[in-house]
């Protein structure tokens, strides 16, 4: 009976890996192939012939470097504000006592449930405003904090023990000092979880960056993919190449994180 559970268990593991890995071996194959080969069209493209003549010809159809380097960007700058303060506040939610505290966390928890669709006007009125419309700035400045972010690290500060915390205090550490040097080291596994989040988030993002920029450099990698996808209707090959780019470093974030991404999202925190 023991060989039998663990044998269906193995199963449904292995058809679930290959529900999630098709489409990019898909993805990966098609972008590689010629032309030829996936006019004529197998339902399982087969690893042959493999030539970079896609990828080359996607960068060239599209100022695709320009825009790769504007999502490096944006993904840099907007993570790395979202982890600071979710940080910055999950520690405040969490260990030093304040009136309004239980209130305060509330209304960040209730930003979850505000679609961001209806956020949209208010952000272009503001960025346009600030003249940041067609920047980089523009791009990131409404996405500088994410309550999804707070959440996470204050469930991960929650679960350390508080003595640790109340010692440092006691060897006169300040909070920023208490933070950097005892409570983000004791948590790095969510920490790591929080920054794959924002910068997944940050590099996927596509409804934002179209709208408020303009010039074809300034768009990000997403933005620059759905204009390959109308310029090179008639040669898939193309697309699947720059869809193969934006996936790279969504792959490479994940297979290096995934120690501390499996940790992080198991909850288990070290000491």
């Amino acid at each position: 009976m023991k060989h039998l559970s663990k044998a269906v268990r193995l199963s449904a593991l292995t058809v679930i890996v290959v529900i999630v890995a098709f489409p990019v071996y898909v993805t990966v194959t098609t972008a590689l192939l010629p032309q030829g080969d996936v006019v004529a069209g197998r339902l399982i493209p087969l690893p042959t012939h493999l030539t970079l003549d896609n990828v080359r010809e996607a960068l060239r159809s599209a100022p695709l470097v320009h825009q790769y380097g504007m999502s490096v960007a944006v993904t840099a700058v907007q993570s790395a504000a979202q982890l600071v303060t979710a940080a910055l506040a999950a520690y405040a939610f969490t260990f030093p006592h304040w009136r309004g505290r239980g209130v305060a966390f509330a209304l960040v928890l209730a930003t979850l449930a505000i679609p961001g669709e209806s956020l949209v006007i208010p952000n272009y009125e503001l960025a346009t405003g600030l003249g940041l419309r067609d920047t980089l700035a523009g791009v990131v400045v409404p996405y500088l904090a994410a309550g999804y972010a707070v959440f996470l690290l204050r469930q991960a500060f929650i679960g350390l023990p508080r003595e640790v915390w109340e010692a440092a205090r006691l060897d006169g550490c300040g909070h920023l000092r208490t933070l950097l040097y005892v409570v983000l080291p004791m948590a790095r596994p969510q920490v790591v979880t929080a920054a794959l989040w924002c910068a997944l988030s940050a590099w996927n993002g596509y409804f934002w960056p179209l709208l408020i920029t303009d010039s074809p450099q300034r768009r990000t990698i997403q933005v620059g993919l759905a204009q390959l996808a109308v310029e090179q209707t008639t040669r898939p090959a193309v697309i699947y190449a720059g869809t193969l780019l934006v996936l790279l470093p969504t792959l490479l974030l994940v297979l290096f994180g995934q120690r501390y991404l499996v940790n992080g999202l198991a909850g288990r925190v070290r000491a």
